[in-house]
């Protein structure tokens, strides 16, 4: 098995093609229709939020180049509490049996910027709200990927070479 290290270097690219290998967790399940927009249209087995679309994979190899393959795909960013409901929804109805699922959270600073100021979203995007279960800069067994608890929905950091299932975010 391939494994690399999450978030992989930008520059880095890949001969094989890691989607065929990738498992999703909701085989043959349709969209959840109270959730879905009208306006976009998500692959059989994703589910749509907002005008994306999150699947979650049991795969490990080159996490983020596999979401990467999808429309404005990147490991998924939680810009909100309704999101952060949905996104721990999405992980508890899988068939996942893991504890924790990597989102696209990491701190590139590894710990250096001052009460956790160096974390943020492998998409980009603001990281304006926060839902953790500890705060990663005064834990003593330090990781710098986040994952959220299937268990609680709130997001734990952990050794970003630990093997999890994965959510991706991709525009629908």
């Amino acid at each position: 098995m391939h494994s690399l290290r999450y978030p992989p270097h930008p520059n880095l690219h890949s001969s094989f093609d890691p989607i065929p290998l990738c498992i999703s967790l909701y085989p043959g399940e349709d969209i959840q229709k109270e959730q879905a927009s009208p306006r976009i249209s998500c692959p059989r087995g994703s589910k749509a939020y907002a005008s994306y679309c999150s699947l979650l994979f049991s795969c490990f190899p080159t996490m983020q180049l596999a979401c990467q393959k999808r429309s404005e795909g990147y490991l998924a960013s939680v810009l909100s509490g309704a999101e952060a409901s949905f996104v721990s929804s999405l992980v508890k109805s899988s068939v996942n049996s893991y504890s924790y699922v990597w989102i696209g959270l990491h701190d590139p600073t590894l710990g250096q910027e001052p009460n956790g100021a160096g974390w943020e979203w492998s998409s980009t995007d603001v990281l304006n709200y926060a839902n953790w279960e500890r705060n990663p800069s005064t834990a003593s067994d330090r990781g710098y990927c986040g994952g959220v608890s299937r268990s609680s929905g709130k997001w734990r950091d952990y050794s970003c070479d630990r093997e999890l299932p994965y959510v991706c975010k991709f525009k629908g």
